[in-house]
């Protein structure tokens, strides 16, 4: 059970480093610097 654990970290690192985070508010896709800016602004970002 230790070593899936183990592994569960290091892709939960992994996801961390490429900006998948649960703040990001999607789970597979960041949202892109368009899409981000759009939110900000209070707007729905294009799909």
């Amino acid at each position: 059970m230790r070593w899936i654990k183990a592994l569960w970290a290091k892709y939960c690192q992994f996801l961390d480093s490429l900006g998948l985070t649960p703040e990001s508010k999607r789970c597979c896709v960041p949202l892109s610097e368009r899409a981000q800016e759009a939110l900000k602004r209070g707007e729905q970002p294009d799909r």
